[in-house]
């Protein structure tokens, strides 16, 4: 992490220790558990949090961010400058997926489905900090909404922001917060 990603880290770790305890998230169980990508960017910032928690962190691999491949370090509009045909054809297509290595959203959306499931079912009836990326915290949203493939393009998800998803099995979900960014 940057200087900038440290104390942005910082600052949703202290509003994270708010959970269960005072204002509008009162309603909310306190953390008990963290789990965190396994991408470096992820683990500096669930240790952070974990140290104003007082929590161990564990690390899931199927909630790191999508593969890009070649595509990698690139913004969108380089993508589409420089792959054109291939990035129409991804976007209008869950299965294709970007050269060197990249994943299908088809793929992602599989990996990232199945590692929410597992830690619903491992940490059940407890408030779990996730510590990941854009693309899965939107797999959680589309998990919550039971949505299509057009919901990874529909929320924002900004650095350190804050969601709030209650599961209760796979019966039901309610969002109560998404991409909180107040305390940045």
């Amino acid at each position: 992490l940057s200087e900038l990603g440290i104390q942005d880290a910082t600052k949703v770790a202290n509003e994270i220790a708010l959970i269960g305890h005072s204002g509008s998230y009162k309603k909310v169980l306190p953390p008990s558990v963290i789990v965190s990508s396994p991408i470096a960017r992820t683990r500096q910032t669930a240790a952070i949090i974990a140290d104003k928690l007082n929590l161990a962190v564990e690390t899931h691999d199927d909630i790191a961010e999508i593969a890009f491949g070649d595509w990698d370090g690139h913004t969108t509009q380089e993508v589409a400058a420089t792959w054109p045909e291939l990035y129409d054809k991804w976007r209008g297509d869950v299965r294709v997926a970007p050269p060197g290595g990249g994943e299908s959203l088809e793929d992602f959306d599989s990996r990232v489905q199945s590692g929410i499931s597992e830690i619903l079912d491992k940490h059940e009836g407890k408030t779990i900090v996730v510590v990941s990326h854009v693309m899965p915290i939107r797999g959680f949203i589309k998990k919550a909404l039971e949505a299509s493939w057009v919901s990874y393009w529909r929320s924002s998800v900004a650095p350190c922001s804050i969601s709030i998803i209650r599961f209760w099995g796979d019966e039901a979900a309610e969002i109560t917060v998404i991409n909180q960014t107040n305390h940045l």
